[in-house]
C-alpha cells in the first residue's frame, strides 16, 4: 500500500509538472509581467521605492533598469483553489506590493496521494524584485501546499524534450499504479472472502491475534520458580476430570515435561478463603435463562453459592410484566412475534452473523426468549381484566341484567335473583359504565397490593436460605424472624384483609368496612373499629401492632450484641497469652525470641477488633433496620405501580378505539363515505397502536418490571458481591469475532 501511494504521489507531481510546462509555454509572459511591476515601481520617486523593497542590497532603481534579469525572480508552481485567497493576501503582505501572482485553473481535478480524493488546483506564477524576497516567497509557497516547479527557457528543445519525459513517466507510472492496484483488490479479495470453513483469513489472523493476547495475558498471572511454573485457577468441579484427561493425553503424547493438577482444595474452608478469596459465580444457562440471568447480573452477580435470584425471574418478571400490560390483543400480538422469531431462528441467525441486520431488529431478535413469556403472561393478565383492545369478550353469561326502561334516574344494572360469581375474570357488563374506572381503579390496586406484598414476603424467605447455606443463625434468628414478623402482621394482614373482604357479601350493606381507614387507625388508634370486618378485630390488630413494633428494637440490637459477645471471647485468650509473654524475665533470650510472634499477635487482633467494634455493627444494623422498616412501606407503595401502569394501558386503548375506530370512523358518515373513513381511521388506530401500545408502553412496562425485581425484590435478600466466572476459552473468542 505504501508503494501505491508513492506511485500516486510521482504521477501527481508529474502531471502537476505538465500543466505547469504548458501553461508557461502558452500563457505566461514573464517579461509582460515584469514590464509592469517595473513601471509601477518606476511612479514611484526613489526614496519610497528604496524603503518598499525588502532587499537587504540597498538596489537602486537605476540599476534595476539597467539590468532587468538580475533584479526580476520569478517562480512557477501549483497550489490548491481553496489557498487562493490566502496566498494573495500573504503573499501582498510579504512582499509590500514589490511582487504579485496569477492563476490559471487546471481543468482536470488531481488526485491527493494522502486522502486519494480529487483536488481542485491552479497553476500559479509570482514576479518578484529581489532574491531576498525570492526566497521568503518560496518559503510561503511550502507553508500554503504549494509545489513549485523549475521551467526551462521558453520554446527550446529541453522543455519541449521535459513534456515527453513527463509524459511517457506518467504513462509507465500509471501502468504500474494499475496493475498493482488490480494486485491488491485481488488479494484482499483472497483475504477477505470465506473459504470452505465459511472463515475469511482476516477472521482467522484477527483469532489467532486473540489467542496470543489471551495466552500472554494468561502466562503474566503465573508464578515462576526455578523449575517449574504454578499458575492457580478456578474450574467447575464437572471439569476436573476432563482436565486430568487432557494433561494425560498430552503427557502420554511424548511432550518434553510434565503438569500436575492438584485439586485437593475445601474452596469452603474460611482459611482457604482468606488467601484465595471468595470463588466466582458460575450458573449453566442457555438461551431461554440466559437473558434472565442478565437481567440480574446487570444488578449486580450473585456471591458464591448465595441464592440466585435469576430463578424465578424466568417466571416473576414475565408475569408482573403482564399486570401491567394485560391486554389479550396487544399481549397476543407480542407473543405471536417471538413465535416468528423463534420459528425462523436460524435464518435470522444467518442474517445477524452476515451482518444485514438493524440495530433495532437486532434488540427485537435478542429478546425473543424474554417476549413470549412476556406476550404470553400479558395475554393471560388480560384474560383476568377481560380486555381485547379495549373491547370486552362475552365468554360467559353476565350476572348483571341492564333495566328494560333505561331513564337518566333509572340506569344501573342489577343483580340477577340467581347471582352466582363470574366463572373467570371480570363481567363483561363492568365495562363502558360509569364507574368501570372507579371499579378497575379498586381491583387492579388491590390485586397490586397483594402481587407486591407477595413477592417482597418471598424475597424474605430466599433469605433465609442463605442464612442456613452460609451458617449465620444469628441472623436467621435475630433479623430475619424479626423481618417475616414485621412483613406479616403489617402488610400481610392488610392482603388478608382485602382476600377476606372479597369473600363477603355486601349487597345488603350500604357501609362496608374501608380498608384504607382502618389500616390507617391500626397504627394511630389501635383498638378504634368504625365498621368491624369480622368478630374480634380490634383485639387482633392491637396483638399485631405489638408484635410489629417489638420486632424493631430486636432487629437493632441483638445481633451486634451478640457479635460483640462473641468476639470479646475469641480475643480473650489471645490477650491474655500475649500479657503473659510480655511478663516473662527479659533475660530469658531464648524465651524472648520464642514468643517473639505471639506478642505480636494480639496486636493483631486489636486491629481486627477495632475494625469490627460494637459501635461499627450497632451503625450498620441501625442502617438495615431502618432501611427494612421504611422500605416496607415504600416498597408496597412502589408496587402501586401495577395498577397506575395497568389503567394506563386500558385508558390508551380504549380512547384510541372510540376516537378513531367509533367516533371518526363508523359514526361520521353513512354509505360508501363511511367505508372510507373507516379505512382511514383504522390505518390512524393502527398506528397509534403499534408506536404507542406495542412499542412505547412496552418499554415503559419492561422497565418498571426491571425496576420493581432490582429494588423491591431483590433487597430482600440479595447481596450480590460475586464476581462471574470467566473461563479460558478459545471458543468465546471465536464466537465473538
Amino acid at each position: 500500500m505504501e508503494s501505491a501511494k508513492t506511485l500516486q504521489k510521482k504521477i501527481s507531481e508529474l502531471k502537476e509538472e505538465r500543466y505547469v510546462l504548458i501553461e508557461y509555454q502558452n500563457n505566461i509572459n514573464f517579461e509582460a509581467e515584469a514590464q509592469e511591476l517595473k513601471l509601477n515601481a518606476a511612479a514611484n520617486n526613489r526614496g519610497d521605492m528604496k524603503t518598499r523593497l525588502l532587499d537587504s542590497d540597498n538596489i537602486e532603481l537605476q540599476g534595476m533598469q539597467n539590468d532587468d534579469q538580475k533584479f526580476f525572480k520569478y517562480i512557477c508552481g501549483v497550489i490548491p483553489v481553496p489557498q487562493q485567497i490566502f496566498f494573495t493576501r500573504m503573499l501582498y503582505r510579504l512582499s509590500r506590493g514589490n511582487a504579485f501572482v496569477r492563476y490559471l485553473d487546471i481543468d482536470e481535478p488531481i488526485i491527493d496521494p494522502e486522502s486519494g480524493q480529487p483536488v481542485r488546483k491552479s497553476v500559479f506564477y509570482i514576479v518578484s524584485i529581489g532574491r531576498g524576497l525570492s526566497n521568503k516567497l518560496a518559503k510561503l509557497c511550502n507553508y500554503f501546499q504549494a509545489s513549485i516547479y523549475r521551467v526551462p527557457e521558453r520554446n527550446t528543445d529541453a522543455c519541449n524534450k521535459r513534456l515527453e519525459e513527463i509524459d511517457q513517466g506518467i504513462d509507465e507510472r500509471s501502468s504500474v499504479l494499475k496493475r498493482s492496484n488490480i494486485q491488491i483488490r485481488k488479494l484482499l479479495r483472497q483475504v477477505a472472502e470465506n473459504r470452505e470453513t465459511g472463515r475469511s483469513m482476516v477472521s482467522d489472523w484477527r483469532l489467532t491475534l486473540k489467542k496470543e493476547k489471551m495466552l500472554c495475558e494468561t502466562l503474566m498471572k503465573t508464578r515462576r520458580y526455578l523449575t517449574m511454573i504454578r499458575l492457580d485457577g478456578w474450574v467447575p468441579k464437572e471439569s476436573v476430570n476432563y482436565i486430568k484427561e487432557e494433561v494425560d493425553h498430552f503427557e502420554n503424547a511424548g511432550q518434553s515435561g510434565s503438569i500436575a493438577v492438584d485439586d485437593n482444595y475445601n474452596v469452603d474452608d474460611p482459611a482457604f478463603r482468606k488467601t484465595h478469596g471468595d470463588p466466582p459465580t458460575y450458573f449453566k444457562t442457555n438461551n431461554f435463562t440466559g437473558i434472565y440471568q442478565g437481567i440480574v447480573n446487570t444488578y449486580g452477580v450473585p456471591k458464591y453459592k448465595e441464592v440466585n435470584p435469576g430463578l424465578f425471574t424466568c417466571a416473576t418478571f414475565p408475569f408482573i410484566f403482564g399486570v401491567m400490560y394485560g391486554d389479550m390483543g396487544h399481549g397476543g400480538a407480542l407473543f405471536l412475534t417471538a413465535c416468528f422469531f423463534l420459528i425462523f431462528e436460524e435464518s435470522f441467525l444467518e442474517q445477524e452473523r452476515r451482518g444485514e441486520m438493524s440495530e433495532l431488529m437486532k434488540y427485537a431478535f435478542g429478546s425473543r426468549y424474554a417476549l413470549i413469556l412476556m406476550g404470553f403472561f400479558g395475554f393471560y393478565c388480560g384474560t383476568i381484566y377481560n380486555d381485547f383492545i379495549s373491547v370486552p369478550l362475552q365468554v360467559f353469561e353476565s350476572q348483571w341484567n341492564w333495566n328494560v326502561n333505561l331513564t337518566e334516574t333509572n340506569n344501573e344494572a342489577v343483580l340477577n335473583e340467581n347471582y352466582v360469581v363470574y366463572p373467570y375474570g371480570v363481567d363483561y357488563n363492568w365495562y363502558h359504565t360509569k364507574n368501570e374506572l372507579t371499579f378497575f381503579n379498586s381491583l387492579k390496586m388491590k390485586m397490586a397490593v397483594i402481587i407486591g406484598v407477595t413477592q417482597m414476603m418471598f424475597g424474605i424467605t430466599l433469605g433465609a436460605f442463605n442464612h442456613v447455606f452460609f451458617k449465620d443463625y444469628t441472623s436467621l434468628y435475630y433479623v430475619w424472624i424479626p423481618q417475616m414478623l414485621f412483613m406479616s402482621c403489617t402488610f400481610g394482614y392488610m392482603c388478608f384483609m382485602i382476600i377476606y373482604k372479597w369473600c363477603q357479601d355486601y349487597r345488603d350493606d350500604p357501609d362496608p368496612p374501608a380498608l384504607i381507614q382502618t389500616m390507617i387507625k391500626m397504627f394511630l388508634s389501635p383498638g378504634a373499629i368504625e365498621t368491624p370486618l369480622y368478630d374480634g378485630q380490634a383485639a387482633v390488630q392491637v396483638t399485631l401492632l405489638i408484635i410489629a413494633v417489638a420486632t424493631v428494637p430486636v432487629m437493632l440490637l441483638v445481633k451486634p450484641i451478640l457479635n460483640n459477645k462473641e468476639r470479646q471471647a475469641e480475643h480473650a485468650p489471645l490477650i491474655n497469652d500475649g500479657s503473659a509473654a510480655a511478663g516473662q524475665d527479659s533475660s530469658d533470650v531464648i524465651g524472648g525470641a520464642l514468643h517473639e510472634d505471639e506478642r505480636k499477635e494480639p496486636e493483631h487482633a486489636e486491629e481486627d477488633h477495632e475494625d469490627h467494634t460494637f459501635g461499627a455493627d450497632l451503625i450498620h444494623s441501625g442502617i438495615h433496620t431502618i432501611e427494612f422498616v421504611l422500605g416496607a412501606v415504600s416498597n408496597t407503595a412502589s408496587y402501586l405501580r401495577l395498577w397506575a401502569l395497568s389503567l394506563a394501558h386500558a385508558q390508551l386503548a380504549k380512547v384510541f378505539w372510540q376516537k378513531l375506530i367509533i367516533e371518526y370512523g363508523a359514526e361520521t358518515a353513512d354509505g360508501g363515505m363511511r367505508v372510507i373513513m373507516m379505512v382511514a381511521t383504522y390505518a390512524a388506530w393502527f398506528c397509534a397502536t403499534f408506536a404507542v401500545l406495542m412499542c412505547m408502553d412496552l418499554l415503559e412496562c419492561f422497565l418498571h418490571a426491571l425496576r420493581l425485581h432490582w429494588v423491591e425484590f431483590q433487597n430482600k435478600f440479595y447481596m450480590a458481591e460475586g464476581y462471574l466466572f470467566e473461563p479460558f476459552n478459545f471458543a468465546a473468542k471465536k464466537d465473538d469475532d
